[in-house]
């Protein structure tokens, strides 16, 4: 990603999202405050409105179509259905008492955005890179809700421990649920590890943690193409750590967590998309919640 530049992914992530709420098959899965949200976002920059054009012209829309198929296929579908399990655990984990949530790299995701508007006690982090944050700062300048908190940071110079600390409403006595979606798959794998040791000590009023996992490339559990490793790597944003959903508890219990779930491709599309009858479908990302292991 350009230092100065939003992420092409965040983009690519927001585009897939309002693709998918605007079909008529599919619009249920995006609710009208994610769309309108969505939709802020991208009219508030030049890249953004140039992606809605995109969609908005049924040449150029149906060529994305045949290039999400040439490269993951069904993988719009999947950024919506991968949104719905973490909404579902974090929202889970708010009734249970947590009274934060921080957003790890949460480029255009709108969760934070819509949970600060339902629950106004609620403190609600971001943490992305500082090109990435701005826009959404300008996207959401006159309605932000006042316990929305939107920090810019580059966690490749800065500890995600050292971060937190910089922000005065972040209450390390809170319980709090942390989410890291569509980036730990980015980071090489020691990086990945001073994230889960970091957290597991930023706050001792009880987390959980929600993140997204991919496989290697060649796993069989995944069906993205041949393509797809070439165009990550013209994007500079290559894949550094990969996992196998079937070796993901005996990692986090070397970091010290119990896995509480892990949902993959094939149980999303069982528990969200049973009124779609047939289709693509991305298979091989997976979403898990954790939690630190109990002491004694």
């Amino acid at each position: 990603m350009q230092n100065d530049k939003a992420s092409h992914t965040a983009y690519t992530v927001l585009q897939g999202v309002v693709h998918t709420g605007s079909q008529r098959r599919t619009e249920w899965l995006v609710s009208a405050d994610k769309m309108s949200a969505c939709l802020d976002i991208l009219n508030s920059s030049d890249e953004g409105r140039r992606r809605l054009r995109q969609l908005r012209n049924p040449i150029i829309s149906a060529g994305l179509m045949v290039m999400q198929r040439l490269l993951m296929p069904g993988i719009a579908l999947h950024y919506v259905t991968r949104k719905k399990v973490i909404e579902d655990v974090v929202r889970a984990n708010i009734a249970q008492g947590a009274g934060q949530v921080v957003n790890i790299g949460a480029g255009f995701d709108t969760l934070t955005y819509e949970l600060s508007r339902d629950h106004v006690d609620l403190t609600c982090i971001e943490l992305d890179h500082p090109a990435t944050a701005t826009q959404k700062r300008q996207a959401f300048v006159t309605d932000a809700p006042g316990n929305l908190h939107l920090h810019p940071v580059d966690l490749s110079k800065t500890a995600i421990s050292d971060a937190l600390a910089q922000i005065p409403v972040f209450d390390p006595a809170v319980r709090t649920c942390f989410i890291c979606e569509g980036v730990l798959m980015y980071l090489d794998p020691c990086d990945v590890e001073r994230v889960f040791a970091a957290l597991r000590h930023v706050t001792s009023g009880g987390m959980q943690f929600v993140f997204t996992a991919v496989p290697r490339m060649d796993s069989p559990n995944i069906n993205v193409t041949w393509l797809l490793k070439r165009y990550l790597h013209r994007l500079g944003e290559p894949l550094g750590w990969t996992i196998e959903k079937s070796d993901i508890e005996e990692f986090l219990a070397a970091q010290g967590y119990d896995l509480d779930m892990s949902v993959d491709g094939h149980d999303m599309r069982r528990k969200y998309l049973s009124r779609l009858s047939g289709g693509p479908f991305h298979l091989g990302e997976f979403v898990v919640s954790c939690a630190p292991m109990q002491k004694g």
